[in-house]
């Protein structure tokens, strides 16, 4: 049994594609990812443009062609987060990547969202639990997953949700909302900082209530940060401690650079270019108002919370 999950994010598509054994493994075949742009042609208007119907559509085609030099797959899952569902004309979008590629598209609420992005949090950081699946220090965590639509936080003791949401203050959003030229402007930062201070207020109350000392940030601009600040090592592991003064130098770094400098940054996604300077500056902020004890990068995300789900369907089925 081989199974696909996409995850149709604003700014970029990613891909697992597993294999489900006879032997009750789960083995990954092959992981795919590429920028597809669904903001292109601009989201304050509430439409995909026609624009990201082409870029979107050529991003699949790739991701399809991937999985059929992989060997192919038997169910093709694709989840579309925030610029879709939010989307005045997202259902409309959805029924033509239908039509065109033979799949399902589930367009699903934020909270679902960050249900999938917690399961696949927690398969990376399986070391840091215990017995009861609770984080083994007694503490809880607050997870972030920063995307082009939406950032989703949770907070969790390990084993379970305590409380999640999304909001949709994704960084392509914010791109558009304070236009800049780079490199960004003090006053900028200042007032972007600002206005997400103003909309993250009941965060911070969830905050004050469970007290998360753990900070995990997955996958997306989180990946990015651990290959600038390693030179791209550690690649091969699910989840690495990252330390908060080299975040914040990075961040220096990131805030008085130029595209084309970032562009030349050993480390750097060039789907990330345009954006993540802001997804720095909306971490530090995170990260100095909440001053977790320590700090975690998870490599996994949305698309192995699904995967997790569907495997957990395929053995329980087997029993």
């Amino acid at each position: 049994m081989r199974k696909a999950i996409l995850d149709l994010g604003t700014n970029v598509f990613n891909m697992i594609l597993c294999e489900f054994t006879p032997q009750g493994e789960c083995r990954t075949v092959r992981e795919y990812k590429c920028a597809a742009k669904l903001g292109g042609g601009g989201l304050a208007d509430g439409l995909i443009a026609p624009v990201a119907y082409e870029t979107a559509t050529a991003a699949l085609e790739k991701i399809m062609e991937q999985i059929e030099l992989a060997g192919g797959a038997d169910e093709i899952i694709p989840y579309a987060t925030s610029a879709v569902r939010d989307a005045k004309n997202g259902a409309e979008f959805a029924e033509y990547l239908n039509r065109k590629f033979g799949f399902k598209v589930r367009i699903i609420p934020g909270e679902r969202e960050a249900e999938l992005i917690f399961k696949g949090i927690m398969e990376s950081v399986q070391r840091l639990r215990g017995a009861d699946g609770k984080f083994a220090t007694g503490e809880n965590a607050l997870m972030l997953d920063i995307g082009g639509g939406s950032n989703e936080f949770i907070i969790t003791n390990g084993a379970e949700i305590l409380w999640k949401r999304s909001f949709p203050i994704g960084m392509a959003r914010m791109r558009e909302r304070f236009a800049y030229e780079d490199p960004i402007p003090q006053e900028v930062a200042a007032e972007f900082v600002k206005f997400n201070e103003e909309v993250l207020v009941e965060l911070w109350e969830m905050v004050e209530k469970f007290g998360p000392r753990i900070f995990i940030g997955s996958s997306g601009s989180f990946d990015t940060f651990k290959d600038l600040i390693f030179n791209c090592g550690y690649g091969e592991l699910p989840s690495i401690e990252l330390a908060m003064e080299d975040l914040r130098k990075l961040d220096d770094t990131l805030v008085a650079s130029l595209a084309s400098e970032r562009l030349q940054m050993p480390g750097m996604s060039p789907i990330r270019v345009d954006y993540i300077v802001l997804a720095s500056i909306f971490t530090r902020y995170v990260l100095e108002k909440l001053q977790p004890r320590i700090v975690y990068q998870s490599s996994f995300s949305l698309k192995e919370g699904g995967m997790k789900e569907e495997f957990d369907n395929y053995l329980n089925s087997k029993i």
